[in-house]
């Protein structure tokens, strides 16, 4: 994964993809379910746990090609729940996706859309053809980012006019105050709107901080006094050794 430059150039006709590949989907309310991946190259934000911050290599792809890509996939390992468009950031490259998108929903794919939430206008023009939204909200104790709370807000009122879900990625550095509002904008939007709770994983060995669970069981406590649904659900790929 590469942040972007003020410089860099995003393309329409071609996407800038690093993976894509079939794999369980190990996060989120999907987990376990069989997804086709499309994976591009750059985020505008840098998170401090990023696992991809290693992952370079890429391969500007046409729609064409990745098309031709999924079906193979699919034909020779599916079925497959859904196409997974994650990142890096997908909505960097909204131009591309509108092109993308519809040829994956004539070719019969169901769209499942991984994103941090903070680019609302882009999501307004994909907005047709996702199926599920996986949307995080950044908490900046954790991520050594800004704070993204006002474009989370505004992209999580577009995101719920389709099924969609939040995902807060957690570790020991969290502020309470910080998570209580982002718990608060969820409810502002929705208290329907299910919230996930992911314990950062070490990117050395995957393993996760110590204590971390206690930690994690009172911020439960904490959403469920605004929200209706809130899990704690870690990321079952990295202790499964899978991609």
């Amino acid at each position: 994964m590469l942040k972007l430059e003020p410089n860099h150039k995003i393309k329409i006709d071609t996407g800038e993809i690093s993976e894509i590949f079939s794999s369980i989907q190990g996060e989120g309310l999907s987990i376990g379910e069989k997804h086709l991946f499309v994976r591009f190259r750059s985020c505008n934000i840098a998170c401090d746990y990023c696992d991809e911050h290693d992952k370079l290599n890429f391969k500007d792809m046409a729609v064409a090609e990745v098309i031709d890509s999924l079906k193979i996939l699919e034909r020779d390992s599916g079925p497959h729940e859904y196409v997974s468009l994650t990142g890096g950031e997908p909505l960097v490259y909204s131009g591309f996706l509108k092109n993308l998108m519809p040829e994956l929903k004539r070719s019969g794919f169901r769209i499942f859309l991984e994103t941090n939430g903070t680019l609302s206008n882009a999501l307004r023009q994909v907005l047709p053809f996702c199926d599920m939204i996986a949307m995080d909200i950044k908490l900046p104790s954790v991520t050594k980012e800004r704070s993204f709370f006002g474009e989370h807000e505004e992209f999580l009122k577009v995101a719920i006019l389709k099924p969609a879900f939040v995902k807060m990625i957690i570790s020991k550095d969290v502020l309470i105050p910080e998570f209580l509002t982002a718990v608060k904008l969820i409810a502002r939007v929705s208290p329907d709107i299910p919230l996930v709770l992911q314990p950062k994983t070490d990117l050395k060995d995957n393993s996760l901080e110590s204590g971390i669970g206690e930690v994690l069981s009172s911020l439960v406590s904490l959403a469920r006094r605004e929200l209706k649904q809130v899990r704690l659900i870690p990321q079952t790929h990295k202790w499964l050794n899978i991609q």
